[in-house]
């Protein structure tokens, strides 16, 4: 299984952004990893999320092994300075309509490290 962030999803209402996220990762504890491999130290779990839209961070969470394997992470931030796109509709699409720049938004970046050091990036455009 490959670890990393395999999903983020936002939705906007009222100048708040919900974001739901979806790891691919192990999480193996401490306990688990004695009764898999006989080593404590063969454990691996994320340890720590930062979120970030532009320089701006929106989110920076110490994890420890309570994440379940492969979890679901949902949080919120107030999205009232960032520039929210707009997405086209299905219409606009099938009549070969191309976004603006000006119909572009800010774009959320999220970063997961595990125990063993390694990172995981995804990055979700701001759209309504």
């Amino acid at each position: 299984m490959a670890n990393k962030i395999s999903a983020i999803k936002i939705k906007i209402k009222d100048g708040v952004a919900t974001v739901r996220m979806a790891f691919s990762h192990p999480m193996m504890t401490y306990n688990q990893a004695k009764a898999k491999t006989g080593n404590r130290n063969d454990a691996n779990f994320i340890t720590h999320i930062t979120a970030k839209v532009g320089d701006a961070v929106v989110l920076d969470a110490s994890t420890s092994q309570f994440f379940s394997k492969n979890p679901i992470f949902l949080f919120n931030f107030t999205c009232e300075t960032f520039k929210i796109g707009k997405v086209l509709s299905g219409r606009e699409i099938d009549q070969g309509i191309e976004r603006k720049e000006s119909d572009k938004g800010d774009f959320l970046t999220v970063i997961a490290t595990d125990l063993q050091g390694n990172s995981y990036e995804k990055s979700q455009e701001l759209t309504y």
